[in-house]
Formats: C-alpha cells, sequence, structure tokens
C-alpha cells in the first residue's frame, strides 16, 4: 500500500485500510481504485480486519500519508450529480466485490450516479441521514428498472444500505462498526464473506453453492489456526487471541 496515487488517498491503521473517495469519480480514481483493490490478495493485508470506502466532498483523513494536499482528491472536474459515466464504472464493482476482506462503504455526502454504483457494491454501507442517493430497483413486474433518488434515512429504512446516521455522528457510528469487525478473527471474516459471495452468485445453483461453501468450512477455514483457538477459547471460556491466520 505505499504506491502513491494521484487521485485517491489512503490511510492504514489499527487493521483498517480506509481509501478516500470523491463523490463523483472520474476515471483516473476508477483506474487507481481497481488497482488498491487488486494490492489487497497479496498476503501482506491478512491481518486487515475491515476496508472502508469513504465518499466525502472533501477527504477528511488526517495522517502523514494523505499528503501535502491535506488528502483532497485531484483530478476531479465534474460535481456531483452529473450524467458523465466513466469508463471503468463496472470493472471498478467488480474489484469491490472481488476484495477478500470485508469492505464498509461510507457516504458523507450525496453521491452521483458513479460513485452510488460503487458504494452499493461495499458489503456493508453507512450512509448520512441527509446524502442523497440514486438506488436502481425494479418497478415493477414487467416494467423497465428505474431508478430512484432518496435520503440515505429513507435507503436504510428500505433495506438499500445497511445503516444510517446523522452527519455530526458518522465518524462515531464508522468507528462502532469497525470496532466490530476488529474483534472478529481476519481470517474468518475473509472465509464468511468469500461464503456470501458464493451463495450470491448466480453461476451456481444453490446446491452447488452449498457444496462449495461445506468445503471451504471444512477442508480450508477449520484448518485454519484461528479455528482452533476459537474451539480452545470457548471451551475454556476465555477471549480468544486471534492470529488472523
Amino acid at each position: 500500500m505505499q504506491q502513491a496515487y494521484q487521485a485517491i488517498r489512503i490511510v492504514s491503521e489499527a487493521q483498517t485500510i480506509r481509501v478516500g473517495l470523491s463523490t463523483d469519480p472520474d476515471e483516473l480514481m476508477l483506474r487507481e481504485l481497481c488497482t488498491v483493490c487488486a494490492s489487497l490478495s497479496g498476503g501482506s493485508s491478512n491481518g486487515v480486519k475491515a476496508v472502508v470506502l469513504d465518499f466525502s466532498n472533501r477527504v477528511n483523513i488526517s495522517s502523514k500519508d494523505a499528503g501535502k494536499d491535506g488528502g483532497r482528491p485531484q483530478g476531479v472536474a465534474h460535481p456531483p450529480g452529473t450524467t458523465r459515466v466513466p469508463t471503468g464504472v463496472e470493472q471498478a464493482c467488480d474489484a469491490i466485490r472481488g476484495v477478500a476482506h470485508p469492505v464498509l462503504g461510507v457516504a458523507r455526502d450525496t453521491l452521483s450516479p458513479v460513485a452510488c454504483k460503487l458504494l452499493l457494491a461495499a458489503d456493508f454501507t453507512l450512509v448520512a441521514e441527509d446524502a442523497r442517493l440514486i438506488v436502481t430497483g425494479k418497478a415493477g413486474e414487467g416494467k423497465d428498472v428505474q431508478d430512484t433518488r432518496m435520503s440515505g434515512a429513507n435507503a436504510a429504512r428500505l433495506r438499500y444500505v445497511t445503516w444510517s446516521a446523522a452527519s455530526g455522528d458518522m465518524n462515531k457510528e464508522m468507528e462502532r462498526i469497525l470496532n466490530m469487525l476488529r474483534e472478529k478473527s481476519a481470517v474468518a471474516l475473509r472465509f464468511a464473506k468469500a461464503s456470501t459471495r458464493l451463495g450470491q452468485s448466480e453461476q451456481l445453483t444453490s446446491l452447488e453453492a452449498l457444496r462449495r461453501i461445506n468445503t471451504l468450512y471444512l477442508d480450508e477455514l477449520m484448518r485454519t489456526r484461528d479455528a482452533a483457538e476459537g474451539l480452545r477459547a470457548f471451551l475454556e471460556k476465555r477471549k480468544p487471541k486471534w492470529r488472523n491466520s
């Protein structure tokens, strides 16, 4: 994660990796996001508990790693809400889904249609109550897909996003969510995500997905050191000491 990026800013801290993104990503940002996601498949990221995609009009990541410009993304020439659709959007969404670690998408401000696609590719989502999103859903049987604009509060109520919070409470709520993940084994989180993705796969039948998940559990997860530690901790009635492997 030491590579220098022009459009995005990254901070690695407390077993998480936080990626600062614009509310209206351009093609450069999408390409760099794909590169970041690909780099997270290496062994050096095995101890990571979560990846945060933090969408904001101003990237409020304060770290020496954020660069001299204070972490503000460069090269974003279009205001939120434009109909411009950069190339590489679907590739970026696939890259987000392909990250082995849990991905939390955080929207602090109103998002462009492109940013909404990226946000909803994450495993969990936290959106400010007054932020505006564009979600895509079925208009009804036999009708075309339609886009609907809604607030973050309504998106959470209708289960388009996982959580919503007041703008002033976003950092506190994000830390609450991340702390829940930090208490877990990193390797167990990766296997949980992998099994969830298998269950959602459109290329597999339900029976095939179940067989693969069973194999993942018995042949891979249960052979990890954390699986053994979890069982020992349960029998000894103590908190586990995860090795994340």
